[in-house]
């Protein structure tokens, strides 16, 4: 597992092979597609993330593709365009933005467009 403390900032693009967790920041993409990328308390991501699974318990502003699911905690505060054909909410967790459940293989498809461009 590859894991971002706190106190550190990732400006671009991370490309993992394996299961990644983030106390820190990243500032762009994160592309975990057969993995899962945890978002830990205190945490922040402005951008992106694709991931088989996404656990929210920081701060998450941007696109979140998930392949199988994604969970906000009671610590995530999120606002997010999120594309999964499974979410899972606790309460004291704040949302704003939208889900699609139907379109996940077509988000990839355009995720992938976008990076070419």
């Amino acid at each position: 597992m590859t894991h971002i403390p706190k106190g550190i900032v990732v400006t671009g693009t991370i490309h993992a092979e394996e299961p990644v967790s983030i106390g820190g920041t990243v500032k762009g993409e994160i592309l975990a597609t057969h993995h899962d990328v945890t978002l830990e308390q205190g945490g922040r991501i402005d951008g992106n993330a694709t991931a088989r699974n996404i656990t929210v318990k920081g701060t998450f502003v941007g696109r979140m593709i998930a392949l199988q699911g994604v969970r906000l905690l009671r610590t995530a505060w999120v606002r997010a365009e999120i594309t999964a054909p499974s979410i899972a909410m606790e309460d004291g967790g704040i949302f704003n933005g939208s889900v699609e459940t139907a379109r996940v293989e077509a988000a990839l498809r355009v995720a992938a467009y976008r990076r070419k461009a």
